[in-house]
């Protein structure tokens, strides 16, 4: 079976962070009980404070400035996009649906951390946890010719055609140009875990088992700045 909490290779656990199966119980060390928004697949960033409570808004990314205040978003075939900086001691936490990436929600979240918290891209690492695959994320292509509009003509590469106007698209693979569209760097980048869809238990997966699936907490926590 496969793990049911995932964390990314980072070099320093000085924060604290993963990707936690419905059946994982609550982390130790504060991290059980992380803030949430009530998320809309769109493209709105909250920054959470310390007396706040969730879910502290609508929105689709949270991010904390805080030492050891966690921040999460919840999936169930959505990419969950965890960013950190850790000489900055922020970080955020981006919900990724097809919506929300087609919207731009990657771009948004770096802008935003740049512009409020002086933030450069090429500082930021990035770990994009379990969500539905370019083997199994079948969509109409009229919508993958709409990230072709935004992404240029590199989409193709992560489709597979499929009958009836229909094909498969990397969600992961399509964040991943959005984040090195913005700045950070290749080896910056990681993909944590397998396709929900086709990964099997214990992930949560909306399109394998319906509304009753659950959700993965996604979550991270930043440590002091420096």
């Amino acid at each position: 079976m496969a793990l049911d909490l995932l964390v990314p290779a980072w070099p320093d656990a000085a924060n604290r962070h993963g990707f936690r199966a419905p059946t994982r119980q609550p982390e130790p060390g504060g991290s059980s009980h992380p803030l949430l928004a009530r998320q809309v697949h769109g493209t709105a960033l909250i920054d959470v404070r310390p007396d706040d409570s969730s879910p502290v808004g609508e929105a689709d990314g949270l991010i904390s400035a805080i030492p050891g205040l966690a921040i999460a978003v919840a999936t169930a075939d959505c990419a969950p996009i965890l960013l950190d900086s850790p000489s900055d001691g922020v970080a955020a936490a981006l919900h990724a649906g097809w919506r929300g990436t087609l919207a731009g929600i990657v771009t948004d979240g770096i802008r935003h951390l740049k512009e409020r918290h002086g933030i450069e891209p090429k500082s930021l690492r990035a770990a994009l946890g379990p969500s539905i695959d370019g083997c199994c994320f079948e969509i109409e292509r009229e919508i993958a010719e709409g990230f072709a509009n935004r992404f240029g003509s590199r989409i193709w590469a992560l489709w597979q055609e499929r009958p009836a106007g229909k094909g498969t698209l990397d969600l992961r693979g399509v964040n991943t140009l959005a984040l090195l569209d913005a700045g950070l760097a290749a080896t910056a980048i990681e993909r944590v875990g397998p396709c929900t869809f086709c990964g099997g238990d214990p992930w949560a997966s909306y399109r394998r088992l319906g509304p009753s699936c659950g959700r993965q907490l996604n979550w991270i926590a930043p440590a002091a700045k420096g």
